[in-house]
């Protein structure tokens, strides 16, 4: 009875915001810990809705005050999602907190390459514009990308950040609060035996005989990696083994961020234009 009065109380709050928790309800991070608030203030929560009972939610980083980046597959689903009905959540720690803010959606822009393949993605990569630009705070920031001298491997201090169940098989409610992993990056040639369709844009990590990986529902969220200023993101959620998260001997696998850094600045430098001109 408990559980279910925490879970209305979810639902209820999030009503009175304009929008809806998503109703695929996977299991999310299996392994995590909670996060720090403001921890990792770029995380975003997407809440995406088709229509009134169609609705699920995926994770995303924010790029700067207007954009956030994600997975292309997030936005891939049947029926078409409405960017009208859906919503960025910035600044979210508890979903339960009044604080959180979130913001209405423009537009989403799949990646010109994105494409469905057997068990998986590739040019798995959205771009999504808010319809106001967001004040950034401690809490709300954006994230770094890679740049050319970046260069990561299996010691390379790695987290990635969502919200939903911490394992397999567990039922409602959701863990309110925004759970993080570190994980291990796997060397590629280690990858490309689990996985033989991997392409040189994607990598892989996660530790399954721990049960430590991302699930359903962290779609899109960030793969972050520290370097000597900070954290960059390294990766996008993308896929992970058909059977079920962190089991197995499949790690998850990511979208590599860095095979992508000239599209993203191009596509927002365009779109920032052809705003200005209208």
């Amino acid at each position: 009875m408990m559980g279910f009065c925490k879970l209305l109380s979810v639902l209820v709050l999030i009503h009175s915001f304009g929008v809806v928790l998503g109703s695929e309800v996977g299991s999310s991070i299996t392994g995590g810990e909670d996060a720090p608030k403001g921890a990792w203030p770029w995380m975003v929560y997407l809440s995406i809705a088709a229509d009134r009972t169609n609705k699920w939610r995926c994770g995303g980083s924010l790029l700067n005050s207007q954009w956030v980046l994600t997975a292309a597959n997030c936005w891939d689903r049947d029926p078409k999602p409405d960017p009208l009905r859906s919503s960025a959540w910035l600044g979210s720690h508890d979903l339960q907190k009044a604080s959180v803010r979130y913001m209405a959606i423009v537009f989403y822009m799949l990646h010109p390459q994105y494409q469905a393949v057997s068990n998986g993605y590739v040019n798995d990569l959205a771009l999504v514009k808010l319809k106001k630009k967001a004040e950034l705070s401690r809490l709300v920031a954006p994230v770094s990308l890679p740049g050319p001298g970046d260069t990561f491997d299996s010691s390379s201090e790695c987290w990635i950040t969502g919200w939903g169940n911490i394992k397999n098989g567990v039922p409602l409610p959701l863990p309110e609060t925004l759970q993080q992993l570190k994980i291990p990056i796997i060397p590629q040639s280690e990858c490309q035996k689990k996985y033989s369709q991997l392409t040189s844009k994607q990598l892989c990590a996660g530790d399954p005989a721990k049960a430590k990986d991302a699930c359903k529902g962290d779609y899109g969220g960030p793969l972050v990696c520290r370097t000597a200023r900070g954290f960059v993101q390294v990766g996008i959620i993308s896929y992970g083994s058909p059977d079920g998260c962190g089991l197995g001997d499949r790690p998850g696998v990511y979208t590599r961020v860095s095979s992508y850094v000239d599209y993203i600045n191009s596509y927002i430098n365009q779109a920032k234009e052809a705003s200005a001109e209208v």
